[in-house]
């Protein structure tokens, strides 16, 4: 079981990461034509806007006290399509700026995890402390990724999903489309039922797979390998 401190260590790093994630797809939503979410004051990096009380603390907080699944949401972004002037193409676009938007932030975070070590000579002091640190942001920057590899499942409503819609011609698209009543069930199954009948998680395996490997390029990148 998790110490507490450290529960909420990483539930507040949950939390600034699914900020930075609905601000992504709530300023291109608004570069993109549709005002809403600024007039209903989500098009901010004030956490408190976005925070669902269930999805993205007491849920993520139970799964990292009890070593269980973590898994989580924060409010969706409100986003009206015909706002918009090629709203298949530019919900796509809504939806990928999400993800984009995590990656993006494990450069920043990863970049100033270097710039620490740079600078205070983190990996020769030899401090407890300064060790410390390194792991906090370099595992903000492994929650950060995963969040991006996680919402790019093609499954109902994660962005993905939309990603996909966007990328298929008009016809297929409408297809696609009617198979979103049966995402939430099915999310749900891939998520808790591998635990329940005590089986691998391939999916969370595969997406662990893509995250530590796009992480380790990043980390490559900035100059911490």
């Amino acid at each position: 079981m998790f110490n507490p401190f450290e529960a909420i260590l990483i539930i507040t790093q949950f939390i600034v990461l699914l900020t930075f994630h609905e601000w992504g797809h709530a300023k291109s939503a608004d570069m993109l034509g549709d005002a809403t979410a600024r007039h209903q004051g989500r098009m901010s990096l004030n956490p408190a806007v976005h925070i669902d009380l269930i999805g993205t603390i007491l849920l993520p907080l139970l799964g990292t006290l009890f070593g269980s699944t973590f898994f989580g949401w924060a409010k969706p972004v409100p986003v009206n399509p015909f706002n918009l002037k090629n709203p298949r193409k530019d919900m796509m676009l809504i939806a990928a700026a999400g993800p984009f938007m995590n990656i993006v932030l494990t450069f920043a975070i990863l970049g100033i995890a270097r710039f620490s070590e740079l600078v205070f000579d983190f990996p020769q002091s030899g401090s407890q402390l300064h060790a410390e640190i390194a792991r906090q942001w370099r595992r903000m920057g492994l929650i950060s990724v995963f969040l991006a590899a996680f919402n790019m499942l093609p499954i109902y409503p994660l962005d993905g999903f939309s990603v996909v819609r966007g990328l298929l011609p008009a016809g297929a698209a409408r297809q696609w489309e009617n198979l979103s009543p049966y995402g939430m069930p099915i999310l749900m199954c891939l998520i808790f039922l591998p635990g329940l009948l005590r089986i691998p998680n391939f999916i969370f395996g595969f997406l662990a797979e893509v995250s530590y490997a796009t992480f380790y390029l990043i980390e490559k990148i900035v100059g911490l390998r």
